[in-house]
C-alpha cells in the first residue's frame, strides 16, 4: 500500500520545470478570461452595432431605437444567447478537465451522509442573507461615493420589460450562476490549482499531490479577482470578488459544482425580494440590519463547514507487488475509472483538507 501523499525531493533541475508549470498555468487561466469576455464582446456588444445600425437604416433614427424597449429587450436576448455560448464552450472544457482535477479528490473525500436538504437549505439561507448586507454596504456607499453609486445604479439598470421580465428572471437567476460557476470555479480556479501546484502532470492529473491551504487559498483568490473583473463595474466587481471567494470555498468543500450554482442563484434569485422588502428593512436600524444579516451568514457557514468537514487523513492507494519498486499503480484504468465523470460530471479520487476558509443586485 502507498499513500497518496508522497513527497518529491526538490532540485535546481525541477525549479524551472515547477516554474513553468505555473506560468503556463496562470497564462491558460488569462487565456480562459479573455475567452468569456470575447464571447461577451462578440455576441453583445458587435450584436447589438449590426441591429442598431439595421434599425438606422429602415427608420433614419438610431438614437431613438437604442433608447426604447425593443432595444432593452435585443440586448437582453442577446445576453441570454452570450451565456448559452458560454456554457456551450466552457462547459465541455470542464468536463475534459475535470477527470484529473483536484476538485476530483476533494468530491471523493467529501463526507458521507450529509444531508443535501440541510446543505440546501444552508446556502439558500446564506444567498439571501448575502443579497440584503450587500444590498446595506450599497446604502453606505450611496452616501459616501454618490457619483460611483450613480454611475453603478446607471450600469445595473433593469432591462427586463414587458414579456422579457421571464427571460431576464432566467438569464439572471439560471444561466448566469450555471456559465459563471463553471468558468470561474470550474475552469479557471482549475487552472489556478495547477499554477500554484506545478507538480500536476497531465499523466497522473492531481491523484498523487496534496494541496496546501496556501495554495488553495492563493488560487481561490485569483478566480474569485477574475470573477470580479467579469462585472465591469468597480462597484459589482468589488462584492462579486467576496462572494467569489465564499463560491469557492462551498465548491471546494464539497468537491460538487452544484452547491457553488445554488449559491449564485439564491444570491440573484434574491434581488427580486430586495425592492419589495426595502421599506420593511429600511425601517430597522442599520446596526440591527447588518449584525441579523452578517450573523445569518456567518452561521450558516460555520454549520456548512460542520457538515462537509473534511479529514486531514488520506486514503491509501493499492498498488500491485509488480509495481511497489518503481512506484507505479499497476492498473492505471482501474486507478482512472475512480476519476471518470458519472451522469453529473463527478470524477472520483482522493483530497486533503485545506481547513476551514473562516446586494443590492445579481451577479
Amino acid at each position: 500500500m502507498r499513500t497518496m501523499d508522497k513527497e518529491v525531493p526538490m532540485d535546481n533541475t525541477m525549479t524551472g520545470s515547477r516554474v513553468w508549470g505555473t506560468c503556463k498555468w496562470l497564462l491558460a487561466m488569462v487565456g480562459v478570461f479573455g475567452a468569456y469576455m470575447l464571447i461577451q464582446v462578440m455576441t453583445i456588444g458587435l450584436g447589438s452595432v449590426v441591429v442598431g445600425v439595421a434599425a438606422a437604416l429602415s427608420t433614419g433614427d438610431y438614437e431613438s431605437f437604442v433608447e426604447s424597449p425593443a432595444f432593452s429587450d435585443m440586448v437582453l436576448g442577446l445576453s441570454v444567447v452570450a451565456q448559452l455560448a458560454i456554457i456551450a464552450v466552457f462547459l465541455p472544457m470542464w468536463r475534459r478537465m475535470r477527470p484529473g482535477s483536484f476538485i476530483a479528490r476533494r468530491d471523493q473525500a467529501a463526507p458521507e451522509g450529509v444531508s443535501v436538504v440541510k446543505s440546501l437549505a444552508i446556502l439558500l439561507l446564506v444567498g439571501v442573507s448575502a443579497q440584503f448586507f450587500v444590498g446595506g454596504l450599497l446604502g453606505i456607499v450611496e452616501l459616501l461615493f454618490p457619483e460611483a453609486m450613480a454611475e453603478y445604479s446607471e450600469f445595473m439598470e433593469d432591462t427586463s420589460v414587458g414579456v422579457f421580465a421571464i427571460v431576464s428572471a432566467l438569464s439572471i437567476a439560471v444561466l448566469a450562476p450555471i456559465n459563471e460557476e463553471i468558468a470561474c470555479r470550474g475552469v479557471m480556479f482549475e487552472c489556478a490549482m495547477r499554477a500554484m501546484s506545478p507538480d500536476w502532470n497531465a499523466t497522473d492529473g492531481a491523484r498523487y499531490r496534496a494541496v496546501s491551504a496556501r495554495a488553495f487559498w492563493i488560487a481561490n483568490t485569483l478566480q474569485a479577482l477574475a470573477f470580479g473583473a467579469l462585472h465591469m463595474n468597480l462597484i459589482q466587481g468589488s462584492y462579486a470578488f467576496a462572494l467569489g471567494v465564499l463560491e469557492g470555498w462551498v465548491f471546494w468543500r464539497t468537491g460538487k459544482l452544484r452547491y457553488a450554482m445554488l449559491l449564485h442563484f439564491a444570491l440573484n434569485a434574491s434581488s427580486y425580494l430586495v425592492a419589495p422588502l426595502a421599506p420593511m428593512v429600511n425601517a430597522l436600524p442599520a446596526p440591527i440590519v447588518f449584525a441579523a444579516f452578517g450573523g445569518l451568514i456567518a452561521g450558516g457557514i460555520a454549520m456548512f463547514e460542520r457538515a462537509w468537514h473534511v479529514s486531514d487523513a488520506l486514503p491509501e492507494v493499492a498498488v500491485a507487488e509488480d509495481d511497489e519498486e518503481d512506484g507505479a499503480p499497476a492498473d492505471d484504468d482501474a486507478i482512472l475509472g475512480d476519476v471518470l465523470p458519472t451522469d453529473d460530471a463527478a470524477a472520483r479520487a482522493s483530497a486533503d483538507s485545506t481547513g476551514p476558509g473562516k446586494g443590492g443586485s445579481p451577479l
